[in-house]
């Protein structure tokens, strides 16, 4: 696959999206260069689902590149689903009801 072509990209890192001169666009949530979320936008219908894919492809490689160039090594983003999940988890942690459990010891006993 050819590298991607970044002029025929409109990135705005604020938002996370990406569009294509087509029309086409992609939207990330989280880190653009591992993101926890993806929303492609409505692609022209013109596209076959060949070049939706590499277009997709190919605006996630221009996204994560930007995100790289701009420096962004700040806290990840976290969508609200994902915020919701952790604190869930971390209350079920830290639940004072929760049975004791027997622990496993992997050290050799002698006798």
């Amino acid at each position: 696959m050819a590298p991607p072509r970044f002029e025929d990209w409109t990135i705005d890192m604020v938002q996370q999206r990406a569009q294509h001169h087509t029309g086409f666009s992609v939207q990330v949530e989280g880190d653009p260069k591992d993101p926890s979320g993806v929303v492609p936008g409505r692609a022209p219908e013109h596209l076959s689902a060949v070049e939706q894919a590499q277009l997709l492809r190919e605006g996630m490689d221009v996204l994560a590149a930007s995100a790289a160039s701009v420096g962004r090594s700040g806290p990840r983003i976290k969508s609200r689903s994902q915020q919701r999940a952790e604190a869930q988890a971390k209350l079920f942690a830290e639940r004072s009801d929760k049975p004791e459990r027997p622990r496993l010891s992997l050290k050799k006993t002698t006798g």
